[in-house]
């Protein structure tokens, strides 16, 4: 068989110099076709076409949306994964199969014996193999066929089945009731999807579930509206909430065991035109660590907030919008004062993850355990540190306060949209301008940027106009190269794959405490804190967009305050975000 770099030179992809500097360059246990891709010496085509002269096979570009789940699964999942082999067509006795190592005669005979049919091999990628794989064996396709299971037992009720559905109903296990492994399938594709939310939203004629994942909502399925009702009630149960309750609001909370993980979800429901609409937020109950670190923070952010955290009393908040990663850095900051000679109590609503060692308190209203009245039951409590989930109404806020200004360490969350803005909120609320200057230690303003799909980022000219709104003083020059995810198979198109945080941190010193004190305007008390140091959320998000980690169009949605994001190719100035020459009209979108 000829070398993989003898062929990309003799078809002119590559030069002789250029293979042995790869193979120099190649990591130990990397094939050199993947290394190559990875260096952009070569696109995946080519690597497909020097696989297929190599082997004398076919190159099959796998279409994900082309192939039948049902064929795929004829092979079960272990030997296809261990072979990296996957069924993709059938035509007659022929099975189409996609192999990484089409010359694997062992694998062939094993498929031939395990399925019955002829296989025909061709050559793929092997992130592509891996990548169907992925979607063949993942609950979300799975759940597609369970409404087709369900459509099989409406039939045989009334007595529309044929001979082979009727077989096929027979051969379904009963304790895998349709509904039940729908269900299953739901929660299952969530965690798989790395989703932090499932929605459940009745429309007619199909209820739609979607998923939101790096914070962007995407349609997972549709299910027909005569399974609704099931599906809505099977959650319930699971939830330990009132099945005969459609009219009002209703929480529950479940767990599931997912790939030997503790996953626990947390349950809302309420009642629409249409019918019930649920929400689950996804709780990672056995996995999950908190650590100031660890959560994306630059080192410079990091020696801030521990700076401030180090204090023996006052208070620290983290302001944000919905979604903007607060509560894991209120977390962080409970795991970085969490040691033995510390009480420890928190007031949330509700309390998403257990943290040894750290006493967590339940808001209940119902029961006079809201946060204003907790927190002063704390108070009893001989606390050195008190976390508040939110400080959101005026009682709340004046005894957090004078919390923090009797000796106790008091941290919590406000909605603003940047750290100054903490100061005027508070005072909002009815604190007065001495108190807070007396509490505050310092606020920090977050928000999470998607990061760029490292299988599909590509080097892209700087967008100008977005660059003269986050970089108005041309710091950064403006033929500076920048990147942007061009949408793969394995970020299914968005051109992103995860999230990262940034931060604007307001550390207050006696200058700050004076100008809070005497009431000077939010403008005056930002220009302050800049000279103090602090970084604003958007030149935070240069930076990060300057080191690759995310695009131009990603910072200036996410912190310019425009509400549309860049998945949905807003227009700005009447032109595409994909425009490189983007027409930007003014500073604020």
């Amino acid at each position: 068989m000829r070398r993989l770099g003898d062929i990309l030179i003799d078809q002119r992809v590559l030069t002789p110099a250029q293979i042995d500097a790869a193979f120099a360059s190649k990591p130990r246990g990397m094939m050199l076709g993947d290394w190559l891709v990875k260096q952009a010496l070569i696109s995946n085509s080519q690597l497909g076409g020097a696989l297929a002269e190599q082997f004398d096979v076919e190159y099959v570009d796998i279409d994900f949306s082309s192939v039948n789940p049902q064929v795929a699964r004829l092979m079960p999942e272990d030997f296809a994964r261990a072979r990296e082999s996957a069924a993709i067509a059938i035509r007659g006795r022929i099975l189409t199969m996609a192999m990484v190592a089409p010359d694997d005669i062992e694998t062939i005979a094993e498929a031939e014996l395990m399925t019955g049919y002829q296989i025909r091999p061709v050559v793929a990628l092997a992130d592509d193999v891996t990548n169907l794989l992925n979607r063949v064996y993942d609950d979300r396709a799975f759940a597609r066929q369970t409404i087709v299971d369900m459509k099989f037992a409406e039939m045989r009720e009334v007595g529309e089945t044929s001979e082979e559905d009727e077989f096929a109903i027979a051969s379904a296990s009963q304790e895998d009731a349709p509904v039940v492994k729908l269900v299953q399938a739901i929660l299952s594709g969530a965690v798989t999807a790395g989703a932090s939310d499932i929605h459940l939203e009745p429309h007619k004629p199909e209820m739609r579930v979607r998923y939101r994942v790096d914070g962007e909502l995407q349609v997972a399925m549709t299910i027909p509206n005569h399974i609704e009702d099931p599906v809505i009630s099977r959650i319930k149960v699971m939830g330990d909430m009132d099945t005969t309750e459609s009219r009002r609001p209703q929480d529950g909370h479940l767990t599931v065991y997912e790939n030997g993980k503790r996953v626990g979800f947390r349950v809302s429901g309420i009642p629409t035109v249409d019918g019930q609409k649920l929400v689950l937020r996804l709780l990672d109950e056995g996995g999950q660590t908190f650590d100031l670190a660890g959560i994306g923070m630059p080192p410079r952010d990091y020696d801030s907030i521990r700076s401030i955290l180090d204090k023996p009393h006052g208070m620290f908040v983290v302001t944000g919008p919905t979604g903007s990663g607060k509560s894991t850095t209120l977390y962080a900051a409970l795991e970085h004062l969490n040691n033995d000679d510390r009480n420890i109590v928190t007031v949330e609503d509700p309390v998403e993850y257990r943290l040894a060692g750290i006493n967590q308190v339940q808001s209940d209203n119902e029961f006079g355990m809201g946060f204003a009245n907790a927190l002063k039951y704390i108070m009893r409590q001989d606390p050195d540190v008190i976390m508040l989930g939110e400080i959101r109404d005026c009682e709340t806020a004046a005894t957090a306060v004078q919390a923090a200004l009797t000796g106790h360490m008091v941290i919590s969350t406000l909605h603003t949209n940047d750290a100054v803005g903490a100061v005027q909120r508070l005072a909002d609320l009815g604190v007065d301008h001495f108190k807070i200057a007396g509490s505050l230690l310092g606020s920090v303003a977050q928000r999470l940027l998607r990061c760029i799909c490292e299988s599909c980022k590509h080097e892209i000219p700087a967008n100008v106009n977005l660059l003269d709104v986050l970089d108005p003083d041309g710091h950064v020059p403006r033929d500076t190269k920048f990147y942007r995810g061009e949408g793969c198979k394995r970020c299914l198109g968005s051109g992103f794959a995860g999230r990262m945080p940034i931060f604007e941190i307001m550390p207050v010193n006696s200058e700050i405490t004076a100008a809070i004190e005497a009431g000077v305007p939010h403008s005056k008390l930002e220009e302050m804190a800049l000279a103090a140091g602090m970084l604003p959320l958007q030149q935070a998000g240069l930076e990060a967009a300057l080191a690759g980690k995310t695009s131009l169009e990603e910072v200036y949605f996410k912190t310019s305050g425009d509400r549309r994001t860049a998945a949905s190719t807003p227009k700005l100035g009447g032109r595409r975000d994909s425009d490189p020459n983007v027409q930007v009209t003014s500073a604020a979108g």
